[in-house]
């Protein structure tokens, strides 16, 4: 006897996108960078505090938006609302941010320094390098335009990034301590271009310990995430996969760096943490840190 074939969808039921609540979107273009980014923002259901709502920047605003404005929102039900504005671009092609967000989170960087990724183009040297406009949009044209929209905390801003942003976050925390009182660094790739962000941490060391930083830093990565997958992603081998996970030693990377920003003495306001999250992998680890980075910039 055959099973019963399920009834059609009823020609009465229609449906539709489904909306995050509270949230807006608008697009704003940059002298800095000369591109047009689709920012995302998220309002808390309580009112602002006397100083306004602390703000969370989040990069890679197709990924992590939809996971921090809906995090944000259940923080808020116990007074903890704040603002979260994600940084996006302006397309409906889910590929396309993977392409654009390579030039606007890297710093500039010497072509034959940049990887070669399997099955895709050879890379060019106008697709990498946009760190420092973007960061200028961020600061000089982003923020503003925010504060002429909502009522917010000026000395209560938080910047997160994940994988290369997390990369530009420590890129900004270590040339620009003072654009941000909270810095959200995840999966951060420490690797890039030979680990040269490094060479930026003695002449902040020295910032620190003369006083000059108030920064809060969090550092995060998964357990997992110097692991070889199982699986070896599309267009890659095992071999390959091996090869790159030993050379970019993301949790050794971050365990060392985190440890380093971790053991500075500085005046009051500064701390630096570093949390791994024993069983996530680098995908995985994204709503995790997204969580932990909410509660941390969010506490006392």
């Amino acid at each position: 006897m055959k099973a019963p074939m399920p009834d059609a969808e009823p020609a009465t039921l229609k449906r539709q996108p489904l909306m995050l609540p509270r949230t807006t979107w608008f697009d704003l273009a940059s002298k800095h960078s000369g591109r047009t980014y689709r920012i995302s923002v998220f309002e808390p259901l309580t009112p602002p505090p006397q100083a306004g709502y602390p703000v969370v920047t989040v990069t890679d605003a197709s990924l992590t938006f939809p996971i921090a404005a809906t995090q944000a929102g259940a923080l808020g039900f116990g007074g903890q609302g704040a603002l979260v504005v994600g940084v996006g671009y302006p397309t409906k092609d889910p590929m396309a941010p993977m392409r654009l967000r390579l030039r606007d989170l890297t710093p500039q960087t010497p072509l034959s320094r940049i990887p070669s990724i399997p099955g895709l183009p050879a890379p060019e040297a106008g697709d990498f390098g946009g760190g420092e406009p973007f960061y200028r949009f961020i600061v000089e044209e982003l923020r503003p335009a925010i504060a002429a929209m909502f009522k917010v905390d000026p000395a209560r801003q938080t910047l997160y990034g994940h994988s290369l942003g997390g990369l530009f976050t420590l890129g900004v925390l270590l040339k620009h301590p003072e654009a941000f009182q909270t810095y959200a660094a995840a999966s951060p790739a420490i690797w890039w271009n030979g680990r040269a962000l490094l060479k930026l941490v003695p002449a902040f060391e020295k910032r620190v310990a003369a006083g000059e930083v108030a920064a809060r830093v969090l550092l995060m990565i998964g357990g997992l995430e110097q692991t070889p997958p199982a699986v070896p992603p599309p267009n890659m081998t095992a071999a390959q996969i091996r090869k790159q996970s030993r050379h970019a030693r993301m949790v050794d990377n971050a365990r060392e760096l985190g440890a380093r920003l971790a053991a500075l003495n500085g005046e009051p306001g500064y701390h630096a943490r570093f949390v791994e999250f024993e069983d996530e992998d680098h995908d995985s680890v994204v709503p995790a840190s997204l969580g932990r980075a909410l509660t941390f910039a969010l506490s006392p």
